[in-house]
């Protein structure tokens, strides 16, 4: 073990020195530098749509006004009958009350507006700007339902814990410096899936829900409850832009890793055996399988350490730049909600993304061993790494075979099984397969046989052929 951790110095020491490996860790600085830059020109683009939204409030103002000359003008034809005269002075008072009150943005009063049956309570309580009242009779006309059995029970008490979270916390409560409340997007999303487990059909995909789909659903209520009562806005949320850089720099970064990472692994022997330097370590007492371990150790240590730095790079950057919490990761738990902070979380999802690149080195370093040519070692590790995604994408849409599930490219996307209700934004939305509901076991399992096998094939080539 001593000469194999004397040549895992050595083979660091070389690694360290050389001026590749100094470029690619300025490159990766920069590809994080690159995400901050996006992260940042986002955050400026959308407050300057804020600062400008007084136009859009002008305009909607003009466009109210605009409505009701059109109705003045509809009310003096005298064909129309009594009700439909009653129905456009009713739509005139409420285009009248949205221009007094100032009713432009996305809030409860303008939802309480754009119900059809609204009545003359509705509209005293809009023109109070009476919230509570609001969501009070809300919860009388929910009573009045249940109590005409035109819901049940299950329907009752769902809706009614949702008008008790919008009253308790002000969800869609009308503040001007808000321009919509992303909070009841959560409130919809709660309530999408609470019919989803009633009917036991998914209302996204009319697909009958399995238990493990059921349950997941009801682990989601819990969370988003949970972020509604700690102010936690959603992963996929635009305003807090440290989410974004973090998103962001998590898939810049670990791209730039990947790449770096397959060129110094697929010239790791195939360049010594060009040059003829690995004669010298062949003519030593070292064995050949300590040398290709050490090379090996070295290769995950370099990978470790770049992800370690960039990671806390990340970190720093987000910490100085935005004021915001960034991301964090909440999961259930024994049925409670519990949460992993965000430095922890961007380290562990770092580290869960290197996972995969952790494959496409030992197959670059496989190359290297049996080709023996840096360029084919390279390249093809290179392009096998960049082009699987959409090559699976194919294979996974038009082929519906068990077999498919196995195929290691379908097995890479780790992350998303370690942390499973965190979505990045940079994730792309693909058609769903029952290969995407393979388990991380299982897919650890695939990636390790793998790994075992290109292990086995570089250590037999190594050992056997002439390198002399």
């Amino acid at each position: 073990m001593s000469m194999i951790y004397k040549l895992f110095v050595d083979e660091n020491i070389k690694t360290w020195k050389k001026f590749s490996t100094k470029l690619a860790i300025i490159l990766i600085v920069l590809a994080l530098l690159g995400a901050l830059s996006l992260s940042k020109l986002l955050q400026y683009i959308d407050e300057k749509n804020d600062i400008n939204s007084e136009r859009f409030v002008s305009s909607s103002e003009e466009g109210f006004k605009g409505e009701i000359e059109i109705l003045k003008e509809q009310l003096q034809d005298n064909t129309l009958s009594k009700s439909e005269k009653e129905e456009i002075e009713r739509q005139i008072k409420i285009y009248e009350i949205r221009i007094k009150n100032q009713i432009y943005r996305t809030d409860w009063r303008s939802e309480a507006l754009s119900d059809t049956s609204i009545d003359d309570k509705t509209l005293e309580i809009v023109e109070k700007n009476d919230f509570d009242g609001y969501m009070d009779q809300k919860q009388e006309k929910l009573k009045k339902k249940f109590d005409d059995k035109q819901i049940s029970q299950e329907e009752y008490d769902d809706e009614k814990i949702l008008l008790e979270l919008q009253k308790k916390y002000g969800i869609s409560k009308d503040d001007p410096k808000i321009f919509y409340d992303y909070r009841a997007q959560v409130i919809s999303d709660i309530r999408q899936k609470q019919k989803s487990i009633r009917t036991g059909i998914d209302s996204q995909t009319n697909k009958v829900l399995t238990e493990k789909q059921k349950k997941q659903y009801e682990d989601d209520i819990k969370i988003s409850i949970y972020k509604i009562e700690n102010n936690i806005e959603k992963a996929d949320s635009t305003s807090d832009y440290k989410m974004t850089f973090e998103s962001f720099a998590t898939s810049f970064v670990t791209a730039f890793i990947a790449i770096f990472v397959i060129i110094v692994a697929g010239s790791a022997i195939a360049t010594e055996i060009s040059t003829g330097t690995i004669k010298f370590w062949a003519l030593t007492p070292n064995k050949r399988w300590k040398i290709l371990t050490a090379k090996i150790l070295s290769l995950l240590f370099y990978l470790v350490v770049i992800t370690l730095i960039m990671a806390l790079l990340t970190l720093v950057c987000g910490k100085i730049f935005f004021t915001t919490e960034g991301n964090t990761y909440l999961f259930v738990k024994d049925g409670v909600v519990q949460k992993i902070g965000n430095t922890a979380f961007i380290i562990e999802y770092y580290f869960a993304k290197i996972i995969p690149i952790i494959i496409f080195a030992l197959f670059a370093l496989m190359l290297s061993v049996v080709t023996r040519n840096t360029s084919v070692a390279i390249a093809l590790s290179i392009a096998t790494y960049m082009g699987n995604g959409i090559m699976m994408l194919i294979i996974n849409t038009y082929i519906k075979k068990d077999w498919i599930k196995f195929i290691p490219f379908n097995n890479l996307d780790i992350a998303s099984k370690i942390f499973t209700n965190f979505t990045s934004p940079m994730t792309i939305s693909a058609p769903n397969t029952f290969v995407q509901n393979t388990s991380l076991i299982f897919s650890l399992g695939v990636l390790g046989v793998c790994a075992i096998l290109m292990l086995v094939t570089m250590y037999d080539s190594f050992n056997k052929r002439d390198i002399i």
